[in-house]
């Protein structure tokens, strides 16, 4: 651990930060310092927006000058960390679409140094705004993963998400009746038990899933599933209540490997799908792509956020 004193600092608001809070920008600035000497540095006057005294929540703007008075802190040196890159299937300015790997988390955690969000800091090394997750995966679930360049695009993106449709291929077990869509509506909730935490019907908040039989083959069935809500779990818990758990579930089923793929991700003005990676018999064809898509398009009207 090195103790580092900053000299006075006169930093411009940059086109990716723009909306930030200003105690969100100063930490991207400096480090994570204590909350306490940030809204002390604040509300002291010694942090200033284009010469003006300002407040911990302001939000700053691109080109606005920003004051950042000297600080100690302290810095962990640590060895850069090597790690394998992602499958981008989109890039622009504004955002990155990740095809992100079943086994790989978002997030880090507790027992874990490598996960999405890590393999993006080490692709944006030093930038003072690193390309965030706009929502989650399970990390046993593989698939379309949107990613936040700029502060604008995530907050645009989490204010207008209920216009997003999120639809999943999964393989489950047994021979589900064909027939169309159907649409799966319960209460669930999460719960704990001496298996650890598993979500659960008969209570909680009301989740919505449309599912659509695609194929049949070996006693099992390959399904599209199009989110109405995004509840934790909910798609492999409606399944599994509904005597198919999706093959390979761990806390579901009879483990062995999740066969679950966000496949289909778009909004207004844009659309993105991938197949999943499966092969032997879980192998989905190629040509039922286009089928996949039409069907999504036609599937029922989706019911609040996602």
């Amino acid at each position: 651990m090195q103790s580092v004193r900053t000299a006075v600092q006169v930093v411009e608001v940059g086109a990716e930060e723009n909306g930030r809070k200003l105690t969100t920008f100063l930490e991207a600035r400096l480090g994570n310092l204590p909350p306490g000497l940030l809204m002390r540095l604040v509300r002291t006057g010694q942090v200033r927006i284009d010469g003006h005294r300002c407040k911990p929540f302001d939000r700053v703007s691109t080109g606005q000058k920003v004051r950042i008075p000297p600080v100690s802190i302290e810095r962990r040196e640590e060895s850069a960390k090597a790690l394998p890159g992602l499958d981008i299937v989109y890039e622009d300015g504004d955002m990155i679409v990740v095809n992100k790997p079943s086994g790989l988390p978002v997030h880090a955690g507790t027992g874990w140094t490598d996960s999405v969000h890590d393999r993006l800091r080490s692709r944006f090394p030093g930038q003072v705004f690193t390309p965030v997750p706009v929502h989650r995966l399970d990390r046993d679930t593989s698939g379309l993963l949107l990613c936040a360049r700029t502060h604008d695009f995530l907050r645009a993106m989490h204010a207008s998400w209920s216009s997003a449709t999120k639809a999943y291929l999964c393989w489950v077990e047994g021979t589900w009746t064909p027939g169309g869509w159907r649409t799966i509506v319960s209460d669930l909730a999460k719960a704990r038990d001496d298996e650890g935490e598993k979500v659960v019907s008969g209570q909680g908040r009301r989740a919505v899933s449309h599912v659509c039989a695609l194929l049949a083959a070996g006693g099992r069935t390959l399904m599209l599933v199009v989110l109405g809500t995004g509840r934790t779990h909910q798609i492999r818990v409606h399944l599994a209540d509904q005597g198919h758990p999706i093959v390979g579930d761990p806390k579901y089923g009879r483990g062995g490997g999740l066969l679950l793929h966000a496949a289909h991700l778009s909004w207004p003005g844009h659309e993105f799908f991938t197949l999943p990676p499966w092969t032997g018999d879980f192998r989905v064809p190629p040509g039922l792509s286009r089928s996949i898509n039409d069907l999504v398009a036609k599937a029922p009207a989706k019911e609040g956020a996602l």
